[in-house]
Parts: C-alpha cells; sequence; structure tokens
C-alpha cells in the first residue's frame, strides 16, 4: 500500500463519521472506536474495528446531542421535535450506531418523522451488514484453494 493509500485519520473517541463503505458503495455513519483511529460500523459484539483511512474520505458527523444543540441554537423551529424524536429513538430498542444513523437522517434531512427515520436507519444498516458480511467471507477464502 502507498503511504497515501494506508494514511489514517484520527478522530475523538466516541463521535460518529460518515465515510465511504467500500464493500456497497455507500456513505455511511459509523462510531469512532477508543482508539480514534479506527470505527465500528454494526451494533455487534463482534464486529470488528476498521481503520479510518483517508482515502474513505470520512469527515466528522458529530453526535445526537451536537446536533440537538445545534437545532436550539440555529434552528429552534425543529428543536423540540427533534428532541421528542431522539427519545423514540433512544427507547427503540434498536442499537446505539442505528437509533443515531435515525437520528443523523432526521437532523440532515430536517425530517423527524419516527418510522421514515427509522426507517432509513434500517436500510442503511442492512447494507453495511451486506457488505460486512461480503468482507468476512473473502477474508475466510483468504489462502483457501479456489
Amino acid at each position: 500500500m502507498s503511504a497515501a493509500v494506508s494514511d489514517l485519520k484520527a478522530f475523538e473517541p466516541g463521535v460518529f463519521i460518515t465515510l465511504h463503505d467500500v464493500m456497497t458503495g455507500v456513505r455511511k455513519l459509523a462510531r469512532v472506536s477508543e482508539n480514534g483511529t479506527a470505527y465500528i460500523d454494526l451494533d455487534a459484539d463482534d464486529c470488528t474495528p476498521l481503520p479510518i483511512y483517508a482515502t474513505l474520505d470520512p469527515v466528522e458527523a458529530g453526535n445526537i446531542l451536537g446536533w440537538g444543540l445545534y437545532l436550539v441554537d440555529r434552528e429552534p423551529q425543529h428543536s423540540i421535535a427533534f428532541k421528542e424524536l431522539c427519545e423514540k429513538l433512544i427507547n427503540s430498542g434498536e442499537g446505539v450506531i442505528c437509533y443515531n444513523r435515525a437520528a443523523y437522517w432526521a437532523f440532515t434531512n430536517k425530517n423527524f418523522n419516527f418510522e421514515q427515520a427509522m426507517a432509513a436507519a434500517k436500510d442503511q444498516t442492512a447494507k453495511v451488514a451486506k457488505g460486512r458480511a461480503v468482507m468476512d467471507d473473502m477474508i475466510k477464502k483468504a489462502g483457501s484453494a479456489v
């Protein structure tokens, strides 16, 4: 790998970033892991953190609290709807990454409908899971006779 391809980007642990998913071609929301140079993109105990390569065009997206505060300060007409949505998302039984995908979708689209936000989050999560399954299969087959 060339130095440019292998360059890692660092972010504050726990913050959410958006980046390109090379397995699916979608832009996804992921949470930065404890070391700051890797990310988790699925709510699963066995989800291996992946490196945050600069070539994936990672951009800090913030977090649910920051999105809410932004709306309070800059778009107060949306702040109550976002707060109510976030309460439903947090209590939805979905994992942290999934419900944050829903909150981020709502925040970026200014659409605070629970069903629509959750549908968008579940769609992205399903695509990420499918890409992870393909990658896991490739890794399992690595080195084996074809």
